[in-house]
């Protein structure tokens, strides 16, 4: 499981104000439930959370909760059943972890992995609604590409610019989860193409039209890649920047899920 960006920024911000921080996670779930096993929410001493767990109410009880273990030094165990079991709600149990900044959060890092991490090719401006969607992810995003514009990456976590488009054979793209061509140029496509297959990259999406997309299997014999999605995207019928960016997140975290 990933963790989403927001809580390692929130963990960062209140480590520099020297914040403790209770941790509170699902520990177990029995039936239908909003927040599945290991979901996670933060909240520090000044009662500002990251996260979010269920309901109003749920949210309150485990600021409460919180507050409690940090003050009683010790873990806080509670859950939270349903009244009406014809209402088709499950039950969950939660548990929330004091960690104080004067050891700097020691054992932390157990709970809170790595971000899922997405790396777009290209620039131009159809892909400022898909860095948009990828942050409501979580996910960490990284813009590469000839000749940046960067006026379009402003939201992005990191940019790369390329000198000249052969410098992408000497990039490490170990860390990279999902990687998405849009750079609407079939050479520049053909060669991030080519890079990207040499990877581990659990998902590769190339932007084309359903005739591009055979040419490219065609081409690079991947008629049985299993990780090569083109056209990119689940078909809901998109026709504007934010509806494609929608169907591309979509098919990245059905991806992730192993629902495809």
């Amino acid at each position: 499981m990933f963790s989403n960006k927001q809580l390692h920024r929130f963990l960062a911000n209140s480590k520099e104000r020297k914040l403790d921080i209770a941790l509170t996670y699902v520990e177990k779930t029995t039936g239908s439930t909003f927040s599945k096993k290991g979901t996670l929410m933060l909240v520090n001493s000044n009662f500002e959370f990251a996260g979010v767990l269920g309901s109003g109410f749920l949210q309150e009880k485990v600021k409460e909760n919180s507050k409690d273990a940090l003050n009683l030094k010790e873990e806080i165990v509670f859950e939270s059943i349903t009244k009406d079991p014809s209402s088709g709600h499950g039950n969950s149990k939660y548990r929330t972890i004091p960690f104080y900044y004067e050891n700097i959060y020691e054992g932390i890092g157990k709970y809170i992995n790595r971000v899922f991490s997405l790396l777009i090719f290209g620039s131009g401006a159809h892909i400022s609604s898909l860095i948009s969607m990828a942050n409501l992810m979580g996910w960490k995003t990284t813009i590469i590409d000839v000749n940046l514009k960067k006026q379009f990456c402003k939201e992005a976590d990191k940019l790369i610019n390329l000198e000249k488009l052969e410098d992408i054979k000497s990039l490490n793209f170990f860390n990279y989860d999902a990687a998405v061509i849009l750079s609407h140029n079939p050479k520049t496509d053909d060669t991030y193409l080519e890079s990207l297959l040499k990877t581990d990259i659990s998902y590769i999406g190339l932007m084309g039209n359903k005739n591009n997309a055979k040419r490219k299997k065609e081409q690079f014999n991947l008629e049985n890649e299993k990780r090569f999605f083109a056209p990119i995207g689940i078909d809901i019928g998109s026709y504007t920047p934010e509806s494609i960016a929608l169907s591309i997140c979509s098919q990245i975290e059905a991806n992730k899920n192993g629902k495809l």
